[in-house]
């Protein structure tokens, strides 16, 4: 009789084995409940946030132009998320569309399939009433951000009026003046004067106010925009010159300016702002239009955005 190989001695003792290790995933705590005490210590700390921000909110609307920041930030984000609501809730109506052609495809040929109608009740997509509500939400902003401009001439007026008379000035003092500066200047003031006076009377045509008739209501609101990118185009030029003075100066100092920090930011945020606005002043500029809601959406998100947190930052509490 063969030995079996491997099978230890009667006399011997096995040799112990280790148990398999616990593979499972221990399970997660639960999440403790706060306290009604600990929501009562940690209250004064929320208040005192919710207070610091409604005041900063205050600051901010507490001028024209920091109302319109908020107000060209809401605008166009809103517009954004109408946008992609909108192309989200069409796609999950595409899918829909072509899973019942894919299911009724793969019936037997000759299969006949009849839709009854006459009891069926279309269910309103929440996400395309959202898109819907957002969409009008960000038109009746721009409908106040025009309205609200309405009274921009005046502060063109004493735009202008301040470049002349710095203009005499310098002239009467007889000292190196910036010619080229002023002029730009002087130049975005005139055109800034006529894209006003277009949207001021194309607005309030539309609203009955005045009498110009569609056509040329139509022509206004593209003139308007026109002014408008010829301004766009005048800052880039005014952008270009402070650049290239700003780095002659501190070729000069031999080191950098004091201030070239805060400089920098802000020239880089005046030519984002600017950047963003180019195309939308063309598009509105060209009958028919250039780009569709999504990218001014986004572009009028970014120059509003840029906007609003540097008056949120201006108005920070120090």
């Amino acid at each position: 009789m063969s030995e079996i190989q491997g099978v230890p001695p009667p006399d011997a003792a096995p040799e112990p084995t280790l148990p398999p290790p616990d593979l499972t995933p221990p399970s997660p705590s639960p999440r403790s409940i706060p306290t009604i005490k600990t929501l009562t210590a940690w209250a004064p700390l929320y208040l005192r946030k919710t207070d610091a921000t409604i005041a900063h909110l205050n600051r901010i609307l507490s001028t024209p132009r920091g109302t319109d920041s908020l107000l060209s930030f809401l605008c166009y984000s809103s517009l954004l998320t109408s946008t992609v609501l909108s192309n989200l809730s069409t796609h999950q109506l595409h899918a829909r569309a072509r899973a019942v052609i894919e299911k009724a495809l793969a019936l037997p040929e000759g299969t006949t399939v009849v839709l009854d109608v006459t009891n069926l009740e279309i269910r309103r997509s929440g996400v395309l009433v959202a898109a819907k509500r957002l969409k009008a939400l960000s038109a009746l902003i721009s409908d106040c951000r025009i309205f609200a401009r309405l009274w921009g001439l005046l502060s063109l007026y004493r735009w202008g009026r301040g470049v002349l008379v710095r203009i005499h000035a310098k002239d009467d003092e007889g000292g190196e003046r910036d010619g080229v500066g002023l002029g730009i200047e002087a130049a975005q003031v005139v055109v800034n004067l006529f894209y006003q006076f277009l949207e001021n009377g194309a607005y309030l045509s539309g609203k009955g106010v005045l009498g110009w008739s569609g056509e040329t209501q139509n022509k206004a609101w593209l003139w308007s925009s026109r002014f408008w990118a010829s301004h766009v185009a005048l800052d880039f030029i005014r952008l270009g010159r402070e650049f290239v003075a700003r780095r002659q100066l501190r070729k000069e100092m031999k080191e950098k300016v004091g201030t070239e920090k805060e400089w920098t930011r802000k020239w880089r945020r005046e030519f984002a702002v600017n950047a963003a606005f180019a195309p939308l002043t063309l598009h509105w500029g060209i009958e028919g239009g250039l780009v569709g809601d999504f990218w001014v959406g986004v572009l009028g998100t970014v120059a509003g955005g840029l906007g609003f947190r540097e008056m949120w930052r201006n108005t920070a509490e120090s």
